[in-house]
Formats: structure tokens, sequence, C-alpha cells
């Protein structure tokens, strides 16, 4: 969170300021490689819808890439949703996921892990090489449409539509990648994007376009709200506000925590403790027995990895969010795609 906080400041310190260049300059010659077609880029023979981010963590991909997929579904589409399966063993093996099924997040990455289970009927592919996964894709499943979840900066797979989600109230940080701000590469690269989807929550105004490199692409937004309380040991699903006015324990460990920490406090939970780890952490060393009798409420990419772990008597609740698409943007989504009905 400290870092979050640093990262909005607009004059970062002059040495992180020149490491940033320095990264800034290495990803532009990565990148002009591609644009200059020195290197060339995988055509797929089905589409594929590519959803990442300028940005590292917390800005609502995965909602955002879980909700398009939904919507590709909902379409008569036959879907497999990609993902890279960070922080898995398994991360540079190929791993086809299918509904119904229950991996080890350990082995194949919590992200991959909470999208195959929020997304329930459909299959994930999970592996670093994107290109190798999504032919393996291909092979096993005869897909329509592919999502790739989080690869706005995987440059050798191709895409038909590639989306950019950015938190509305602060889209671009200060401006500076790596390590001086939180930008995966220069705001220029929005220029690839063939739309941006602002996120907020449901409280917060509509946002307002004020970086000119938001202004030379298609822009949408989208609302991520709570969808329910899910207890953790029964499954059993509950209304969003179903802990108001009782005093919990927050723990997760993702990205910018404080806007999990803002959603519980909107929902009138008494947040009497929180308890952030980093961004995947595998919660593999800790011990919960302090958790016998106390009521917890985590994110689902946490529950994942602590759903095998909490003692019985823990009452633990998983925080279900969603994306909520405008309806322009579906339409326009869905006419970009050559196969969609």
């Amino acid at each position: 969170m400290n870092l979050e906080q640093r990262w909005e400041r607009q004059s970062p310190p002059y040495l992180l300021r020149g490491l940033a260049w320095l990264y800034a300059g290495s990803w532009r010659l990565y990148e002009s490689l591609y644009r200059l077609k020195l290197k060339r880029r995988v055509q797929l023979p089905v589409p594929v819808v590519g959803v990442g981010s300028l940005r590292v963590g917390g800005a609502g991909k995965t909602p955002v890439a879980i909700a398009v997929a939904r919507l590709l579904h909902e379409a008569a589409l036959r879907v497999v949703v990609l993902c890279s399966g960070y922080g898995g063993r398994r991360f540079n093996a190929i791993s086809l996921l299918e509904p119904g099924s229950q991996p080890d997040p350990h082995e194949v990455g919590d992200e991959a892990v909470e999208v195959l289970q929020t997304l329930k009927a459909i299959p994930v592919a999970v592996g670093r090489r994107r290109v190798a996964v999504a032919h393996a894709a291909l092979h096993h499943g005869q897909p329509d449409v592919l999502v790739l979840d989080d690869g706005f900066q995987h440059l050798p797979l191709a895409r038909t539509v590639d989306l950019v989600v950015l938190p509305a109230e602060s889209p671009l940080g200060n401006g500076y990648c790596l390590p001086a701000g939180p930008l995966r590469e220069p705001p220029a690269g929005i220029r690839r994007a063939d739309a941006v989807l602002l996120t907020r929550s449901p409280s917060a105004p509509p946002p307002s376009i004020t970086h000119p490199a938001l202004s030379r692409v298609p822009t949408f937004e989208a609302v991520i709200e709570p969808e329910g309380l899910e207890e953790l040991m029964s499954g059993r699903i509950l209304a969003p506000d179903a802990l108001k006015g009782h005093a919990v324990i927050a723990l997760t460990g993702i990205a910018r925590a404080d806007r999990f920490l803002q959603l519980l406090e909107q929902l009138g939970m008494q947040v009497s403790e929180a308890r952030l780890f980093p961004d995947h952490y595998p919660f593999a060393r800790e011990q919960w027995d302090w958790t016998r009798g106390r009521t917890l409420v985590m994110t689902a990419k946490d529950a994942v990895k602590l759903r095998a772990r909490l003692p019985a008597d823990c009452h633990a609740f998983v925080l279900r969010i969603k994306a909520s698409l405008q309806p322009a943007f579906c339409s326009w989504l869905l006419e970009r795609l050559p196969h969609a009905v």
C-alpha cells in the first residue's frame, strides 16, 4: 500500500526515474521489433480477445476477463480462457483445466483457478508460453474464440481485439514506468489497444478522460461491484451486506489491498484487523490456529489457496465481485468478432 501511494506522486526520486528510463527504453526496443515487423506475431485461426493493462496489479483485469468470457459464452461461442499461471509451480508447462476439475492453485496459479471456478462452464488453458498454450487449447477443445487474460505486453501472440483495463480514479498513476511508477510500459502503448475499459466502484462517479493517450481509442467503463458473500466451507451464497455491522478480519494477498478494505467498509463491515500479504502470496508457511472462532473475509483469489488450510471452526467468507460491462461495449466487442452471433 505504501508503494502504491509512492507511485501516485508526480516527482519520484531521481534514482528511480533513471531506472524507469532504462526500463522504458528496453521496452521500446522490444516493442519496436514487432512494430517494424522484425519479429512476427503468430496469427491464430480463431479470434483472440486480449484483456490486459498498462499498470501492475489491481486494475480489475481478472474480473473484466471473466465478464468478457461470460459475454462470449452467452453469445453461443465456445470459449477458452488463457492464463499465465503466474505463481504456480507449472508456470513453464502447459496445463489444460476442464470445467468441474479441482486443480491445485500452487501448481497452476491462483488466478487460473479463480477464473475456472468462477466461470464454471468454460475451460482454462494455463502456461507462460502463450502461443504454445493457445495452440494446445485449439487442438484440445476446438474453441470459437480465445480470451487472453493479462497479456497486453505479450506481443508474440496476435489479437483480434486488445482491451486495456485501467482504474478510473488514477488510470496511469504518476505516468512513470517501474520502479518509479506503476506502469509496465510507457503510456504511448495505449495506441496498440482497440479499447480502454476504466474500472470503478458503484459509488464512484463516472470517469472523466483527462490523459491525452486515453482520448485516442474508444473508452468504456466497467463497474466492479460485490456479487455476494460465499461461506468458504459450505459454499452457501449470502447477500453482499450479510455481515453489515459485524466485526471482521480482512485477510488478503492481492495488489492494491486498500481497495478491498474500502469495499468491506462500504458494505458496512467493521474491519477490526487487516492481515495484508503480498500479491499471489502462497500462505503455505502460515499458522492458522488464531482464526478459530473468528470471522474472516477474503477475495476469491485468496480463497482457492486457503480453503484447505483454515480450521473448520473458522467463520470464513469470500467476497465475490463481478465486472458489469456497458451494453455499448458488449455490442462494440461482438461486432468485432467475425464468428460472433
